[in-house]
C-alpha cells in the first residue's frame, strides 16, 4: 500500500472511479495498440494490396484509415466464402450499415487473441479487492465487467444517455464493447458522430466527476480521445471552480523502472487551456491496487446500487415501486428483488426503524404478510415500546419464528414483556356479547355463516362466541382483510382483538403453526 495515495483518497467522502485505456488491455490481455489490431486484421482480411498503402492515404488518422479498410472490407466480407459461417451468423445485423461487417471481424479478432497475462496474476487480483465506486472506460474488450461482476455495464453512449444510471457500481463503455459488434467506435464516421454528443456525454460524467476522484489508468497525458472528453467535462465548470478538480483528476503514467511518485502536473487540452492534476509515475500497478482493497465500504456494492437505485426511484415517483426493508444488512441477500432501506443492527437506523412501528403496522403484516418485517428487531425493540399501554397486539407470529413459545404458546422465558395471562379468553367481546354464546353456536358452525347473517360490527363481537376449534382460518382472514378498507372498523377494539385471536390460534398454537 502507498501511504501518500491513501491519504490523497482518504479525504474523499467517496471511493474513487476507474477511467481507464487501452493501456490496460495491453498489459492484462496481450492485445495490440490500434494500429497494430487494424494491421494484424488486414492479413486476414483479403484485402487486397498492402496496408501500408492504406495507411499513408491517413496522415496517421487511425479513425480514417479503419474508415478506409471498411469500405474496401464491405463487400469482401459479403461475397468470400471465407466469411461464409460469419455471414449467416451476423448478416441481419451487418446489413444495417456499411462498417458492421469491419465491426463484426474485429470484434471476433479481438475475442480471439486476447489472453489473460500471468506476469500480472497479482495485480489482477489486487484489482478485484478495489474499493471503487464505478469504471469508466474506452476499451471494448469484456476484461474489467468479468473482474467485477457485481458491477451494471452500460455499453455505448446512447445506452448511459437514456438510462438510469446512479453512478454506484456501474461501468460505462462509452467506445462500446465486442459483445455488441454495432456499438463500437472504430470509424471516422463513428468519432464524428460520439464528438458531436460529447457535450451530453460530459453532462452525465460531469456528476462523477465533481462527486467522486478520478484515477485515469491506461492512458498518455497526450491522448487525444482523453483530452476531447475532459476538455467536454471543462467546459461545463466555471474557470473559478476548475482548481476544484486538481485533486480528484489522478492520471497514472507507467514508466519503465521508475519508483512510485505522486506529484502535482497539469494536462494541457485544446484551446490551450491548462488543467491541474495529480500524476503518479510508476513501473508497477501493484501500490494503487492495493491502495484501494484498503478503502472502507460498510455496505456491499451491489446492495448500495439497489438502496440508491431505491432512493431515486421513490423521489422520482413519490411512492415506493415495491416493500421497503429495514433490516441488519446480514438479514439481505444479493438476490432480493425489495428495495432496502438499510441499517445496521447496532447503529441507529435499524433500532429507531423498529421503535418507530405502530401496532396498525404489525396487524397489516399479519393479514397480508407484506412487510418483511425483522422478527428479532420487532421483539427485541417494537414490542417493549408498544404494548404498554396497549391491551391488543398481535405478536405471536413473531415469537413463534424466534423460537420463544412453547408447544401450548407459553413463553419459554422471561422477556422484556409479558404475555396477557388469561389467553385466549382476553380476546372475547364484552359481557354483553357472551350471553349470546349458546345462542350463536347453535345457530351457527363457521365463520362464514356469521359475516353472512350480520353486519361487520356484530360478526366482530360474534365471531370470538364459536368454539375456537371450529374456527376456519381461512375464512377468518378473509374476513379481517376486508375490515382493513374500513378506517373506523380497523382502530376499533373489537377488530383487534379479532385479530390478536386469529394470530393466537394460527401461530400461538404449536399445531397450527405448523399447519
Amino acid at each position: 500500500m502507498n501511504s501518500e495515495l491513501f491519504d490523497h483518497l482518504k479525504d474523499f467522502t467517496t471511493n474513487p472511479y476507474l477511467f481507464i485505456g487501452s493501456g490496460f488491455s495491453r498489459r492484462y490481455l496481450n492485445l495490440p495498440t490500434w494500429e497494430e489490431l487494424l494491421s494484424n486484421f488486414f492479413l486476414v482480411s483479403s484485402i487486397e494490396g498492402e496496408f501500408e498503402y492504406y495507411k499513408s492515404k491517413c496522415n496517421s488518422n487511425l479513425p480514417l484509415l479503419a474508415s478506409n479498410l471498411s469500405n474496401e472490407f464491405h463487400e469482401i466480407w459479403w461475397k468470400n466464402d471465407l466469411f461464409k459461417a460469419n455471414r449467416s451468423v451476423n448478416k441481419t445485423l451487418a446489413s444495417e450499415g456499411m462498417n458492421l461487417p469491419l465491426k463484426i471481424e474485429i470484434s471476433n479478432y479481438i475475442k480471439s487473441i486476447q489472453s489473460i497475462s500471468k506476469e500480472y496474476d497479482k495485480e489482477i487480483e489486487l484489482l478485484k479487492t478495489s474499493v471503487i465506486d464505478g469504471i469508466i472506460t474506452t476499451n471494448w474488450d469484456s476484461f474489467l465487467e468479468e473482474n467485477f461482476s457485481d458491477f451494471n455495464i452500460y455499453i455505448g453512449q446512447q445506452e448511459l444517455l437514456f438510462s438510469e444510471a446512479i453512478s454506484i457500481g456501474e461501468i460505462y463503455k462509452i467506445h462500446g464493447c465486442v459483445t455488441r459488434p454495432e456499438t463500437l467506435i472504430l470509424t471516422e464516421e463513428d468519432y464524428l458522430d460520439f464528438n458531436s454528443k460529447n457535450a451530453y456525454l460530459a453532462a452525465k460524467l460531469l456528476t462523477i466527476f465533481v462527486e467522486h476522484p478520478i484515477i485515469f489508468i491506461g492512458y498518455s497525458l497526450s491522448d487525444n480521445n482523453i483530452q476531447q472528453i475532459i476538455d467536454s467535462i471543462v467546459k461545463c465548470v466555471e474557470p473559478k471552480n476548475l482548481d476544484k478538480l486538481k485533486n480528484r483528476l489522478i492520471f497514472v503514467e507507467w514508466k519503465k523502472d521508475a519508483e512510485f511518485e505522486i506529484k502535482d502536473s497539469s494536462i494541457k487540452l485544446p484551446d490551450n487551456k491548462v488543467l491541474p492534476i495529480k500524476l503518479i509515475i510508476t513501473d508497477s500497478f501493484e501500490p494503487i491496487f492495493e491502495t484501494l482493497s484498503t478503502l472502507k465500504r460498510q455496505i456491499p456494492i451491489k446492495i448500495l446500487r439497489k438502496l440508491k437505485n431505491s432512493v431515486v426511484e421513490f423521489v422520482k415517483s413519490n411512492k415506493p415501486t415495491s416493500q421497503v426493508f429495514v433490516a441488519d444488512i446480514n438479514t439481505i441477500t444479493d438476490d432480493s428483488l425489495i428495495e432496502y432501506a438499510i441499517g445496521v443492527a447496532s447503529q441507529l437506523l435499524s433500532t429507531q426503524g423498529y421503535k418507530s412501528i405502530e401496532t396498525i403496522d404489525i396487524i397489516e403484516d399479519i393479514l397480508n404478510d407484506n412487510k418483511n418485517f425483522n422478527s428479532k428487531l420487532l421483539v427485541e425493540n417494537t414490542f417493549p415500546k408498544i404494548i404498554k399501554g396497549n391491551s391488543f397486539i398481535p405478536l405471536y407470529k413473531y415469537l413463534r419464528k424466534e423460537n420463544l413459545l412453547t408447544k401450548t404458546g407459553t413463553l419459554k422465558s422471561k422477556n422484556k414483556f409479558e404475555l396477557k395471562k388469561n389467553t385466549p379468553n382476553c380476546f372475547l367481546p364484552p359481557i354483553g356479547c357472551i350471553k349470546k354464546q349458546t345462542e350463536i353456536r347453535r345457530n351457527h358452525k363457521d365463520v362464514n355463516s356469521i359475516i353472512n347473517s350480520f353486519d361487520v360490527s356484530h360478526s366482530l363481537n360474534y365471531i370470538p362466541l364459536l368454539d375456537f376449534k371450529t374456527i376456519n382460518l381461512n375464512q377468518l382472514l378473509k374476513f379481517l382483510r376486508s375490515c382493513l378498507n374500513d378506517e373506523t372498523i380497523k382502530t376499533s377494539s373489537n377488530f383487534r382483538k379479532l385479530v390478536c385471536l386469529y394470530d393466537y390460534l394460527k401461530f400461538g398454537i404449536e399445531n397450527n403453526a405448523s399447519s
